[in-house]
């Protein structure tokens, strides 16, 4: 097996794969970016587009083999649900069979890959890479799970607290949404505005079932009903995280140290025994470690509820 440092290889070269693409392009963060995908038209069409753009990476379609060689892979392919499915365990099953053929497809990996998931079921695409790949440090397999949610919140933190335009702007820390896309938890009691607990504004209190509808993907849903799918916030969590992960492979100096690379993504949490989005430390060689915050009861039991059902999901996306 051969590593290509500075490769970075998009799997799905659809919108948001090519968006992705455009975007690494535009900040000249790999060497070589590869696109992958089944569909040899969409390829080469994103591919002929892409070249347009002034960059020094080169661009050029890929295979799955050759994207099994590179430093970073950022898996976009998924398989919607759709009126075909009977239930969420068809969508499930059809899902982890999908993932599996890319696997497959991929292998043999190197073990200093490092792999990004964008796609939903992002916590079963995670824990099956990672069960998939052992060879491969459960470190270096990871989703970009609540990382919108945690922007959002920080945003709204800061809206909610801001008094002044021309002040000194507020400092948001340890503010952070874990859980799941789907069901994000926010992380109350870890908040801190201007160095004061969250919990100790009053009016932050009062907007708390605000704050639950702002993180959660109500805009992504008003979004996909007036134009089919949400692409361009996606795109830029994913495509900030890729960066972040490349700069720090291109020097030896390790900045892991900083709150700018404390990311919340979808990892395995040795604590609740499944992948969940949790707050984590990023560096060259993926996660460094897991962020270490207290819960109060009810952050708890609401995070207690995802990782049963990701359980569950796990276990139904095998067949019977």
């Amino acid at each position: 097996m051969v590593h290509h440092p500075g490769r970075v290889s998009i799997i799905g070269a659809g919108t948001l794969g090519g968006t992705i693409a455009y975007s690494l392009m535009l900040t000249n963060t790999a060497k070589e970016i590869l696109l992958v995908d089944m569909s040899h038209n969409i390829v080469q069409g994103q591919v002929l587009d892409l070249a347009e753009v002034q960059s020094k990476t080169t661009i050029r379609a890929g295979t799955f083999k050759e994207a099994g060689q590179s430093t970073l892979v950022i898996l976009t392919a998924d398989t919607p649900p759709n009126d075909t499915d009977r239930n969420r365990q068809q969508w499930l099953k059809r899902s982890r069979h999908l993932l599996l053929s890319i696997a497959s497809s991929m292998s043999p990996v190197h073990a200093d890959i490092m792999i990004l998931v964008t796609s939903d079921p992002m916590d079963l695409y995670v824990q099956s890479l990672q069960s998939y790949f052992p060879h491969v440090s459960a470190n270096r397999i990871f989703g970009l799970g609540t990382a919108m949610a945690t922007d959002r919140l920080v945003v709204w933190l800061r809206e909610m607290t801001s008094t002044n335009a021309t002040a000194t702007p507020t400092v948001i820390t340890d503010a952070y949404c874990i859980g799941a896309q789907h069901s994000p938890v926010v992380a109350w009691h870890h908040a801190k505005i201007d160095g004061m607990p969250a919990t100790a504004l009053p009016n932050l209190i009062a907007l708390r079932t605000v704050c639950n509808k702002v993180v959660s993907n109500h805009r992504r849903y008003l979004i996909c009903e007036r134009k089919g799918k949400a692409w361009f916030g996606e795109a830029s969590a994913a495509s900030r995280l890729a960066i972040a992960i490349m700069k720090s492979t291109s020097t030896t100096e390790d900045a892991t140290s900083s709150a700018s690379n404390v990311w919340v993504l979808s990892v395995n949490v040795p604590k609740y025994e499944c992948c969940l989005s949790w707050p984590v430390v990023i560096g060259n060689t993926g996660i460094k470690h897991l962020v270490d915050i207290p819960l109060s009861s009810d952050e708890q039991k609401q995070l207690l509820q995802v990782a049963e059902s990701n359980i569950a999901d796990f276990q139904a996306s095998f067949d019977n």
